[in-house]
């Protein structure tokens, strides 16, 4: 069985970082508490973003499948949730070349887990 948020520090980041998403409890697009997901403006290839809690919603995933079939559609919803700047420094961020401290983004992201309470 494989992990889908990686191995290591990375790997732990990235399940913090979902958590921490999902905690919002509902849909950002729908409302619905259903299987709720943590879905990526920027894709999580992009190790700079890729934990970034503002580069996120949490979505169910009828929603979530629904803007992965239309990106479209997606831009224009994260435009009006995040704004224009926002979305532009997500983008620039996204380019950055430094590489990201894992065990240090995990113990961050850690460290909010536990200030909300949900490990």
């Amino acid at each position: 069985m494989s992990n889908i948020y990686g191995k290591g520090d990375k790997g732990k980041a990235t399940r913090l970082h979902a958590l921490i998403i999902r905690d919002h409890g509902s849909c950002e697009r729908c409302d619905s508490t259903h299987a709720l997901q943590c879905a990526h403006i920027i894709s999580r290839k992009y190790s700079n973003t890729r934990t970034s809690l503002n580069n996120a919603f949490c979505l169910c995933a009828s929603c979530h499948m629904y803007f992965t079939d239309n990106p479209v559609d997606f831009g224009t919803f994260t435009i009006e949730k995040i704004g224009d700047e926002a979305y532009r420094v997500l983008l620039e961020q996204r380019q950055l070349t430094s590489k990201v401290d894992w065990k240090e983004e995990a113990k961050r992201l850690n460290g909010i887990a536990r200030e909300r309470g949900l490990i």
